[in-house]
């Protein structure tokens, strides 16, 4: 069990990835330095390569551009496959593009390709995601590798390519749009709300309380965006907030605009410096604020000079501190074991629920100082609830791996649901896990928002397992 368990030697899960000798480029700045772009670039000229994106909203983007500009590309997230070439009767060919836009979490790594792009490396110190960078830092099979992130991540990055014997080249972007801090905050007026600007509050119902707040005082009409809002609506919204002539000339969104969205903001708003993250009302990290506040200003447009200030006075000093202070220096990666590893292990224990064996497997498990383990929290709590269905371990990694969330019961019945269809080897269709109106019924028009969202995260859920 101590043998199984032992996570030290990652770079040696996948022998593939050892035989190329990989060139390994980081484009490493601030937000709005262009840094991605480059990478893209270089993509774009590749006979074979992937794109791997922290974001299902940030994957199709890159999916829609590549294709866009004549270069095939295929999609590839848990909940869904598109293809960038289709016959003349209009049926898709999955092989016939050479390139794929990804979650970063559906990586491929058994496909070698001659260019990958990371994007956002510095999440590999995340504890809940940061594995999946780390895999695909190591075990991808690229001839050429570009990661695109923070300059906090590059001793780490060079120390976990030093183990596998590359050489890491390092490319320093400056901003190409001036920040500037505005040390006189609204002092909680929204009358003083402009046209392109951006509030940012972190959680659903104060972003419709402040754009109502907005909408009454100035007249200005407000886009939304966060994270339980459909990646297909957060970008409407974008669009709306970007198009000059749309009528919507202020967004209200959460930190979920620090990543993936491609918006021309005049000035950040914070409405507060603080957040519930589940447990605890915390201020938000060094990291969150800098990029939140760099999404401010874009190079090329009437924005070029990004603001950023509070709503509160109080908050100032907090934000003036955060873009004062250089980063901090991420110095270990997530690391997670492989269904694999997790499956051997089970066998040592049989009959014990699979909540314990993770349990165990994360107690005995043993990690390099470059490296620390993945929280097991999330899939611990997924696997109590479907401990007591009879399922094969192979069965159930799946879904303690999915995207459920667990705060919401209706999202979490319908796993035990979906579960319980697996566990008996019968086939359940979405109707039977989820309820959605028919169109135009006076029950659609008695949804309420939160209904309607915990739809959505079912039925992705639905077609992630599926």
């Amino acid at each position: 069990m101590r043998e199984v368990s032992d996570l030290r030697f990652p770079t040696e899960w996948n022998p593939a990835a050892r035989l190329l000798k990989r060139k390994i480029i980081m484009h490493v700045g601030p937000t709005n330095s262009g840094k991605t772009y480059s990478a893209l670039l270089r993509l774009q000229e590749a006979d074979s390569g992937v794109y791997l994106s922290p974001l299902r909203l940030l994957a199709h983007e890159i999916f829609e551009r590549m294709n866009k500009v004549g270069k095939p590309c295929n999609l590839v997230t848990g909940e869904e496959r598109r293809y960038g070439v289709h016959d003349v009767n209009g049926i898709p060919d999955p092989l016939a593009a050479k390139i794929v836009s990804s979650t970063i979490e559906m990586a491929n790594l058994d496909r070698k390709v001659d260019i990958a792009v990371v994007d956002e490396i510095q999440m590999l110190a995340d504890p809940d995601r940061g594995w999946a960078w780390t895999q695909a830092l190591v075990n991808l099979p690229a001839k050429e590798i570009h990661l695109c992130g923070e300059p906090t991540v590059v001793e780490l990055v060079k120390k976990i390519c030093a183990l596998t014997n590359e050489e890491v080249i390092v490319n320093h972007y400056d901003r190409l749009s001036k920040l500037e801090l505005q040390e006189e905050s609204l002092r909680g007026n929204f009358k003083k709300i402009q046209k392109g600007d951006c509030v940012v509050t972190f959680s659903r119902k104060n972003i419709f309380a402040v754009k109502k707040a907005i909408e009454e005082e100035t007249g200005l009409l407000c886009a939304v965006a966060y994270g339980s809002l459909p990646p297909e609506s957060r970008s409407s919204q974008a669009r709306l907030f970007n198009e000059p002539d749309s009528g919507y000339d202020v967004l209200v969104a959460s930190d979920a605009i620090g990543m993936g969205l491609n918006l021309n903001i005049r000035r950040i708003i914070f409405e507060a410096v603080e957040k519930y993250d589940g447990s605890v009302v915390r201020t938000l990290s060094l990291t969150q604020l800098k990029q939140i506040a760099g999404r401010a200003g874009r190079f090329g447009t009437d924005y070029a000079v990004g603001q950023v200030t509070t709503l509160a006075q109080g908050d100032i000093p907090t934000l003036k501190r955060a873009l004062a202070i250089p980063m901090i220096e991420i110095n270990r990666a997530a690391i997670q074991a492989t269904p694999e590893m997790i499956e051997e292990f089970s066998v040592q224990m049989p009959g014990a629920p699979f909540s314990h064996v993770l349990r165990m497997f994360e107690m005995m498990s043993r990690n390099s100082p470059l490296f620390f383990p993945a929280l097991y929290r999330n899939m611990i709590a997924t696997a109590e609830i479907i401990d007591k269905i009879e399922m094969p371990v192979r069965e159930r990694i799946p879904f303690i791996a999915a995207p459920i969330q667990l705060r919401n019961p209706a999202v979490v019945d319908a796993a035990v649901k979906m579960a319980g269809a697996v566990g008996a080897s019968k086939p359940i269709t979405v109707d039977e896990v989820v309820h959605v109106p028919a169109e135009g019924s006076r029950e659609e028009e008695n949804l309420d928002l939160g209904k309607l969202e915990s739809s959505h995260r079912i039925i992705m859920l639905y077609l992630w397992l599926r």
